[in-house]
């Protein structure tokens, strides 16, 4: 970055295997981070579903059964495109939504 030597922090985790469910992108604003828009995966499996719930044994175990519909159709995986584009040209921040294995 114009010539000048620069040093970004990270931290490395050990972790257990992971998938990623989902993408979070996120806008800069005087106020802090916004969220952008989230991408979830087009399959999301029993163990991340059922964090959405606070009995799952009683839920009807609905949780993003209409998101992935989008997944189907053309319209709906144009729609996606567009969200993640969207996020690529506006987000200055693109968090990982994972869960393990």
């Amino acid at each position: 970055l114009h010539k000048k030597e620069t040093c970004e922090a990270v931290t490395v985790i050990e972790t257990p295997p992971m998938i990623v469910v989902g993408v979070v992108g996120y806008i800069k604003t005087p106020r802090g981070l916004r969220t952008l828009n989230t991408v979830w995966a087009q399959h999301l499996s029993e163990e991340v579903r059922r964090r959405f719930y606070k009995n799952w044994y009683k839920s009807k175990k609905k949780a993003f059964t209409k998101y992935s519909k989008k997944y189907e159709n053309d319209t709906g995986k144009k729609e996606i495109e567009a969200e993640l584009e969207k996020m690529k040209k506006y987000a200055s921040v693109v968090r990982v939504l994972a869960h393990t294995q």
